[in-house]
């Protein structure tokens, strides 16, 4: 599972990141896939989500991740 995240991860920093030109296509295309199988990858968004770091004073994922981590809930919910 943690690979799936740092995965998901990366693919939303590249996203959001306009210096990534050759990768930008791909982080788009891949996140696509994540948020149309939402019923399945709805645990990976959950965890990038409530994760904390090891002393839980702190989120684990910077704010872009759990942001879209919160749309993929979001329309996981609205689709149930």
């Amino acid at each position: 599972m943690e690979q799936e995240i740092d995965r998901f991860v990366r693919a939303i920093l590249i996203a959001c990141d306009p210096s990534q030109v050759a990768l930008h296509q791909q982080a788009l295309d891949y996140l696509a896939h994540v948020q149309q199988n939402a019923h399945e990858s709805w645990r990976l968004a959950l965890k990038v989500f409530v994760d904390t770091d090891p002393s839980g004073h702190t989120r684990k994922y910077p704010p872009q991740a759990r942001f879209n981590a919160l749309r993929m809930l979001d329309d996981f919910f609205d689709n149930r």
